[in-house]
């Protein structure tokens, strides 16, 4: 399958070949590799996680040679870095590989899921399904939430999901509003689903009047 093709939680906290002539080409990891192969990389040995501002992305551990069916990694220096967001990697092959390569890159994953976590309160919104028709691809905390008023026409807008409470949810508003719903980027908004015309969307919550 193609990483456009698999939902964000099944390649999150995981291990993920990608192969792609495509990627392999542009990402040159001669430099970075500790034993450079003779032949032609075919992919990359990643592990994908969320970086709350730049989206999914994959750590790239090694590059990976695939032979009749076995799969030989090169790491790449423990000092190096190597990234690839998902929107650059949609089109990739990925299959997620079984917990045992993890191990040997456990120090590295560490280091990831403490540079990158999270409080539970948004990790939580993470789990939530009734919110994945409405997440950005490639950014799997904003979802587009509707913005209704008296006076305008409804507005669609991104909202990054920071906690939910009772079904309540927090976010933090990500565009500039073009008319006046009493909110501006950067505010902190409530939003939950409603089902209006037989359709299930998400909308702004004004606070209440005290």
């Amino acid at each position: 399958m193609k990483v456009e093709e698999i939902f964000f939680r099944d390649m999150y906290k995981q291990i993920c070949l990608l192969k792609s002539a495509r990627l392999v080409k542009e990402i040159n990891l001669r430099e970075m590799l500790e034993m450079y192969p003779d032949e032609k990389l075919d992919g990359f040995l990643t592990y994908g996680y969320i970086d709350k501002t730049a989206g999914f992305t994959f750590s790239i551990f090694g590059g990976a040679k695939i032979s009749g069916g076995q799969i030989k990694i090169f790491p790449i220096n423990y000092n190096e870095i190597a990234l690839i967001r998902r929107g650059a990697a949609d089109s990739a092959e990925v299959k997620i590989l079984s917990e045992e390569y993890s191990l040997a890159f456990r120090d590295r994953i560490q280091m990831i899921n403490d540079n990158y976590s999270v409080d539970n309160a948004r990790e939580q919104t993470r789990f939530i399904k009734t919110l994945d028709a409405f997440r950005h691809p490639h950014y799997p905390d904003d979802v587009v939430v509707y913005f209704f008023s008296e006076k305008h026409k409804p507005e669609l807008m991104w909202v990054r999901c920071l906690s939910i409470d009772e079904n309540i949810l927090t976010g933090e508003l990500l565009n500039e509003p073009t008319k006046n719903f009493g909110c501006h980027a950067g505010d902190k908004i409530l939003f939950g689903a409603a089902q209006i015309g037989g359709q299930n969307i998400l909308i702004h919550l004004p606070p209440k009047k005290e």
